[in-house]
Order: structure tokens, then C-alpha cells, then sequence
């Protein structure tokens, strides 16, 4: 995580985090549920600057706008914001407290805009950033999947998408497979692809056939006997 960036963001954002509530729109209190954090979202969104479609889609992907969703490594609520990002952010409220819809979005949303702003607009780039950290700059599988599953949520909604997906440069899973030197992998139960390149590169993840590793001499193939019943 680009610390550097996020202590700056954090400085910038203290004290606006702190405004009163009636410093935002009173209309809100008369909503609830998915209304309620929509309309928290597009608020947020038109302050910091970010498409509301991306804050949107970044929202259900997290937790289905559920705020009492808890991630694997201690991420909070509707935007799923771990409380060291929050801290450095500028809250220093309770872990019950970052739950609260419109203090998680308001938080998640910032967060958002400022890898938004230094992705320069850049969709995947930009959600990578949010899961990955700002510091991040190599794109994983997850954070491909994850920009695939933001982008066919935007458009669904009639966003009009730029850019394109970027392929994984690392974070292939191999599970049990096999190594073969240092530049494959067995790729176990996966059809028509016996092995996949593991180097990092714009091949990573790429399929290798067996026809390929057999005629290189990589892989020899063993003919067994058939055993007859006496």
C-alpha cells in the first residue's frame, strides 16, 4: 500500500470526516436499506469526484450491500474497508462505528477516488488499487477477475465502459501441480491444457498442450504394457 499517498489523502480528509451530519443532504434520514446506501453512494461519489456506477459496483462485488458483511482478513461492511486503511483515512472511531453505512461508504467511496485519480480514470487499474492496495501497481488473477466482475456490473447499469481488461501478471494458483523447471507448471483437471507458464510476463497463466512439451523433449510419454488376465 502506497503509504505515502494515503498519509497525504489521510491529512487532506481529516477534517471533512469529522463535518457534522447536518453538513450532508437531510433528505437521507427518510431512507432505508439498499435506497438508503445508493443514495449515500451517489452523494459521496459526486463529492470525491468518482463515477457512482463504479461506487455502486464496488459496493455489491464487496458485500452484496449487506453492512454487516466481515471479510477473511478483518475487512467491515458495505464497501468492506479494513480498519487500518479507514485509520489512515482519518477515522478514529469504534469497529461498530466503521460499520455504520454512511461513515463505511463515505470512507470506502474516498478510498475509491483517490486510486481513481491515480489511475487516471483507468477502471481496472483503479479497483485493482482499491483491493489491492495504492501502492499496487502489477495486476494479480484476482484483480482481473475482480475488474471483469466491476465491469459487467457498470454495464449492466448503462455505464459507457473504457479501457480494457489487462492480463495477470502473478497470483496463478497451481494447487498441487507439478513443476517442470522454472518456467511451467502441471495444471492438473484442466482440459486440453496439461501445463500453464508460471514466469511473469504477459504469458503468465497462458495454456502449454502436451503436443507442445512432448515435442520439445520436456515430457516423455511412457507406453505401459497392458496387463492380460490369465
Amino acid at each position: 500500500m502506497h503509504y505515502v499517498n494515503l498519509i497525504a489523502m489521510a491529512a487532506m480528509a481529516a477534517t471533512a470526516f469529522v463535518a457534522p451530519a447536518h453538513a450532508r443532504p437531510s433528505g437521507l434520514d427518510a431512507l432505508s436499506g439498499l435506497s438508503l446506501y445508493r443514495a449515500i453512494a451517489r452523494t459521496e461519489a459526486l463529492i470525491q469526484g468518482v463515477p457512482y456506477s463504479l461506487v455502486d459496483a464496488v459496493m455489491w462485488i464487496e458485500s452484496r450491500y449487506d453492512p454487516h458483511a466481515t471479510g477473511g482478513v478483518g475487512e467491515i461492511g458495505l464497501m468492506q474497508i479494513r480498519p487500518p486503511t479507514a485509520r489512515l483515512l482519518g477515522f478514529r472511531g469504534t469497529l461498530g462505528e466503521l460499520r455504520r453505512p454512511r461513515i463505511n461508504i463515505r470512507l470506502g467511496t474516498r478510498y475509491l477516488a483517490g486510486a481513481w485519480r491515480l489511475a487516471k480514470g483507468d477502471i481496472c487499474t483503479t479497483v485493482m488499487k482499491y483491493r489491492a492496495g495504492h501502492g499496487e501497481h502489477r495486476f494479480s488473477v484476482r484483480s482481473v477477475e475482480y475488474c471483469k466482475k466491476v465491469r459487467k456490473y457498470m454495464r449492466g447499469g448503462g455505464y459507457q465502459l473504457t479501457g480494457t481488461v489487462p492480463k495477470p501478471t502473478f497470483g496463478f494458483n497451481t494447487g498441487n501441480a507439478k513443476r517442470f523447471g522454472k518456467g511451467f507448471v502441471r495444471a492438473p483437471r484442466t482440459p486440453g491444457c496439461y501445463a500453464r507458464v508460471v514466469q511473469p510476463g504477459a504469458r503468465f497463466g497462458a495454456c502449454i498442450p502436451l503436443s507442445k512439451l512432448l515435442k520439445k523433449g520436456l515430457v516423455v510419454r511412457v507406453t505401459r504394457p497392458i496387463k492380460r488376465k490369465k
